[in-house]
C-alpha cells in the first residue's frame, strides 16, 4: 500500500486494505515525478517545454568543504550543563519553548555564550527588529572571534544580497544559500523560467552553539515568530536541546552545508561594497543598536520568564532517547523515499495504539492522508487535529486544499480544531496584536513520544520541500504538551462538527455555534473557495 506516497505494508497489517491507484509510486495521489505539471499545465502548457529546458543549475566556482567544530569543553554553557548530561548517557535534553520572548532570549543567551562556533539554518531570516537584533549579537560573536556561518533558503532571501554581502565580509562570518536563482535581479522570470528547480525549499530551522545546545522547532527569525509584531502573532513552539542528538543536528547542518546545491553569496552576487559603503553601513548599525536600548520590545526581553528561571536555576529539563530526522538536501532527485523525513515519520504515524494529536498549521490531507486518519479514527484510536480557522491563516490556497476534507474526516471520528484569528489577550502580544495564527508544527504519539520540527501535514513538506524536527520519547513532555493545548481549546479554537450533514463550528467557551467560516470575511471565503477549484494540491 501506500500512505502520502511511502510504502508502508510493512509497518500494519491493517492498512493494508488501501489500494494504490497507480503503478508509480504515488504522493498523496498525485505522482511524484509529474507533481508541477499537475500545477501548471492549465495555466502555461507549451511554455512548460521551456521552463523545463531552462530549470538546471549553472556551474559555480567549487566552494570549501567545512564541517562543524567538536563540543566546546571550555565554554560556560558547557561548565553549567556537562553534570546533568554526564548523569543522563545516550539522552538528550529539551526545554520547550512555547512563549515568542523566551524562544528569542534563548537564542540571544546562545550567542552570548558562544565561544567557537555558531551554525544556523533558516527558511526565512527578516531585516526587522528581531533579525536585526539577532544579527547585532552574531557580529558581537564574530568580533570574540567565534565562527558564525548562516545557510539560508534562496527563496526568501531576496532583495537581501548587499546586507548579506556586508555581513560575510567579516572574517569569521560565512553565508551560503540554498538551491539558489543565479538571476538576482529579475527573481520573478528566474522563478518562471526554473520553476521545477526553484520550487524546491529547504524549510528546516536549527540554530546550534559550540555543539553544545540546539534550538530545532517551527520559528523562522522575523517580528512575528517572537511576539514582536504589533499586527501577527504566530503561535509557535521549539524545542532548545542539549545531549546526544546535538551533533546529529550539526552533522545534519554540515551535510547541506557541503551540499551541491548550496553556494556561498559571494559567488552569486556581483555586488562590491565599497570602504566607504562599509563605514556608511557601520555607522547606520551603530546608530540603530543606540535607538534599540530604549525599544519596548527589549525591555520585555529583560522580563523574560526564561531569564526569571535561569537566575532562580529553576530550568525544566525532560530527558530521553530523541533522534533527528530531516529529508535528504537533494531530496528531489533521491530515488530512494526511504531516506525521507516522511518515511522515517510514518512507523510512528501508522504504530498508534491509542492517540494521535497532529498540531499543524497548514494541513492538507488529501485522500491518502484522509485514508490514514480515517483507519487510524475507525480501528478506536482518538485522532485530533489542531489547524488554522480560515481567519487565521496567512496561506488562503492551504485552507482551500484544506476544507474539501473535514467533513469526510469528521464523519470518520476525527476531531478537528481550528484556531482564532483572535483569542483573546496574550500576556507577551504587542499591544495586543490584531491576528493571531498557529505555526507550530507537532504531532504527539499516545502521550509517550512528541515531534517538533518544520515539517507540515501538508504536500508541500512531505515531497517538494525539505523539512527537519526532532522525535523525542518522553512521556512527561509529551503529556505537558497536550494538557497545555487541551486547556486552551475552548478559549482559543473552534470545535468542528458535523449536524444533519452540514459543518457546523461551535465556540465551547460562549456556547455559540456558526454555520459557515467563523471571522472570516466575505472576499477571504470567496477567495478560498476559487482557489479550491484549482489543481494545485501537490504545492501546498
Amino acid at each position: 500500500m501506500t500512505i502520502f506516497g511511502i510504502s508502508s505494508h510493512h509497518y500494519c497489517d491493517v492498512f493494508a486494505k488501501i489500494k494504490t491507484k497507480d503503478v508509480w509510486l504515488k504522493w498523496w495521489g498525485y505522482p511524484v515525478k509529474t507533481m508541477v505539471f499537475r500545477l501548471s499545465l492549465p495555466f502555461w502548457g507549451l511554455l512548460l517545454l521551456l521552463i523545463n529546458g531552462c530549470s538546471s543549475m549553472p556551474e559555480l566556482p567549487a566552494k570549501s568543504i567545512e564541517t562543524a567544530y567538536p563540543l566546546a569543553e571550555n565554554s560556560t554553557l558547557y561548565q553549567v550543563v556537562k553534570s546533568a548530561m554526564a548523569q543522563h548517557p545516550d539522552q538528550t535534553g529539551v526545554f520547550p519553548l512555547g512563549d515568542g520572548v523566551d524562544a528569542f532570549v534563548a537564542r540571544l543567551l546562545l550567542i552570548e555564550s558562544a565561544v567557537s562556533s555558531i551554525d544556523l539554518q533558516y527558511y526565512i531570516y527578516r531585516n526587522d527588529e528581531t533579525g536585526r537584533l539577532l544579527t547585532w549579537f552574531l557580529l558581537d560573536a564574530a568580533e570574540r572571534g567565534v565562527r558564525v556561518r548562516l545557510l539560508l533558503d534562496d527563496m526568501t532571501s531576496a532583495d537581501m544580497d548587499e546586507r548579506l554581502i556586508a555581513l560575510a565580509r567579516h572574517p569569521n562570518i560565512s553565508i551560503r544559500l540554498f538551491n539558489p536563482s543565479t538571476e538576482r535581479n529579475y527573481r520573478g522570470l528566474a522563478m518562471l523560467f526554473g520553476f521545477s528547480r526553484l520550487n524546491h525549499r529547504m524549510h528546516n530551522k536549527s540554530f546550534t552553539v559550540d555543539n553544545v545546545m540546539t534550538i530545532v522547532g517551527g520559528r523562522n527569525i522575523g517580528d512575528e515568530y517572537f511576539a514582536a509584531d504589533k499586527n501577527l502573532e504566530f503561535g509557535d513552539f521549539d524545542l532548545l536541546a542539549m545531549g546526544d542528538v546535538v551533533p546529529q543536528v550539526s552533522n545534519e547542518f554540515d551535510r547541506y552545508w557541503n551540499a551541491d546545491s548550496t553556494h556561498p553569496i559571494e559567488v552569486l552576487s556581483d555586488h562590491n561594497p565599497t570602504q566607504a559603503e562599509l563605514e556608511a553601513l557601520a555607522k547606520r548599525v551603530s546608530e540603530q543598536r543606540e535607538q534599540s536600548k530604549s525599544s519596548e520590545y527589549v525591555k520585555r526581553l529583560a522580563e523574560s520568564q526564561l531569564l526569571a528561571n535561569l537566575q532562580s536555576d529553576n530550568m525544566a529539563w525532560f530527558w530521553g532517547k530523541a533522534l533527528v530526522l530531516v529529508d535528504p538536501p537533494d531530496k528531489l532527485q533521491q530515488g530512494d523515499k526511504s531516506t525521507w523525513l516522511l518515511s522515517q515519520l510514518l512507523p510512528y504515524l501508522t504504530q498508534v495504539e491509542s492517540e494521535l494529536f497532529i498540531i499543524s498549521p497548514y494541513f492538507v490531507p488529501t485522500q491518502s492522508g484522509t485514508d490514514l486518519l480515517t483507519l487510524l479514527a475507525q480501528s478506536g484510536k482518538r485522532v485530533r487535529v489542531l489547524t488554522n480557522s480560515l481567519a487565521a491563516t496567512d496561506v488562503l490556497a492551504v485552507h482551500a486544499g484544506y476544507k474539501q476534507y473535514r467533513k469526510a474526516l469528521l464523519a470518520a471520528g476525527v476531531e478537528i480544531y481550528e484556531v482564532k484569528a483572535q483569542a483573546g489577550e496574550r500576556s507577551h502580544s504587542w499591544r495586543g496584536s490584531s491576528k493571531s495564527s498557529l505555526h507550530a508544527k507537532s504531532f504527539v504519539f499516545d502521550h509517550k513520544q512528541i515531534f517538533v520540527g518544520s515539517f507540515n501535514f501538508d504536500p508541500r513538506s512531505a515531497a517538494v520541500n525539505t523539512e527537519l524536527g526532532l522525535l523525542i520519547t518522553q512521556p512527561q513532555l509529551s503529556e505537558q504538551v497536550t494538557k497545555n493545548i487541551e486547556e486552551k481549546l475552548a478559549t482559543s479554537t473552534y470545535r468542528l462538527a458535523l449536524e444533519e450533514g452540514d459543518l457546523v463550528w461551535w465556540d465551547d467557551a460562549s456556547k455559540q455555534r456558526y454555520d459557515s467560516e467563523p471571522d472570516a470575511g466575505f472576499w477571504r471565503v470567496f477567495v478560498a473557495d476559487f482557489l479550491g477549484l484549482l489543481p494545485i494540491e501537490s504545492q501546498l
